[in-house]
């Protein structure tokens, strides 16, 4: 890993040209805001987003895609504000499960909001209700299943990752949070795990505005992980090695506050790769004079159990 002082920017606007992100496209909006608070629980809303489709003019209408909105109970509202996005293959709905609560997630977006964060939850695409529709006359996709394959290659036949245009979606709802009243625009995080992470990883690298990260059950090395483990296509970001490696991609956050989660016995992510790739982060952050990344380790496989990582990046975000 190199110096953070040398070629930060150039790196980062490498970053940007691979995954496609254009950070002069329009901003990102709900469609329309629901009033005040609904003690907690998730509202329906549609953020509107540049268009991502390959091959879409530049005047092509905006993407509506699917989300839910939660805010804090006024008494302990924080005015801080989190994008969180569901994990590989689960979509929105699994966020805000709770009877019973999706295995992976743990109901982490009405933990969230208890914590006086506001959450918008957008869908991402390949999941849940932005899914290919099924070939004519074929049977309905069952609920766990992802469109991820088919997605990726027409992306990638245009020349630009799939994962891109969820970062890209997932930058428009930053702005569309920051437009929120009662909204604080400079304490807006994004937050993720697995595949989440990947987009919350890659976006708080990307766009410098971005308030803090939490990254859970990703980070790692690519070497150790996406490229020596099976992993969907939709992971592939070409000609991000060798100069960026997920530590070079992480270091690019730093000043700005950094969590990640871990699993002791995750199968996709191994925890001593992810140690290892850790340990090259804390240099960078004290270089700027800055409170270096923390890194939790849960004791069990590949879950965000977001116990102590929530608590640290509430305490990140706190005004």
């Amino acid at each position: 890993m190199t110096s953070p002082d040398r070629g930060g920017e150039a790196r980062r606007e490498h970053l940007r040209t691979l995954l496609g992100l254009d950070l002069t496209a329009a901003e990102g909006r709900l469609a329309a805001v629901p009033p005040g608070p609904s003690s907690g629980g998730p509202v329906e809303v549609e953020l509107l987003a540049p268009c991502g489709e390959p091959g879409a003019e530049p005047d092509a209408a905006p993407d509506v895609i699917p989300a839910f909105l939660l805010r804090p109970e006024p008494a302990v509202d924080t005015g801080a504000a989190v994008v969180l996005v569901a994990g590989h293959g689960r979509g929105i709905d699994a966020l805000v499960a709770t009877d019973p609560p999706d295995g992976y997630h743990d109901a982490l977006a009405h933990k969230l909001a208890r914590a006086g964060i506001t959450v918008l939850c957008p869908e991402m695409i390949s999941f849940g209700r932005r899914r290919v529709p099924p070939p004519p006359g074929g049977a309905p996709w069952a609920p766990e299943e992802k469109t991820c394959e088919i997605d990726a290659a027409r992306h990638l036949l245009h020349g630009r990752p799939v994962i891109g245009r969820r970062v890209a979606d997932a930058r428009a709802a930053v702005q569309a949070l920051r437009a929120l009243p009662g909204v604080d625009p400079q304490r807006v995080a994004v937050a993720g795990g697995s595949g989440g992470g990947a987009v919350a990883l890659l976006l708080a690298a990307a766009d410098e505005t971005i308030s803090a990260a939490l990254v859970a059950t990703y980070f790692c090395s690519f070497a150790a992980s996406i490229a020596s483990i099976r992993h969907c296509p939709c992971n592939i970001v070409p000609g991000l090695l060798p100069e960026l490696e997920m530590a070079d991609i992480a270091a690019l956050i730093a000043p700005r506050p950094l969590v990640i989660e871990a699993g002791a016995r995750d199968p996709l992510f191994p925890i001593i790769a992810t140690r290892e790739a850790f340990s090259l982060l804390p240099p960078v952050w004290e270089a700027h004079g800055a409170v270096p990344p923390e890194l939790v380790v849960t004791p069990g496989g590949h879950a965000f159990r977001a116990e102590r990582s929530l608590e640290a990046l509430c305490e990140h975000l706190a005004g």
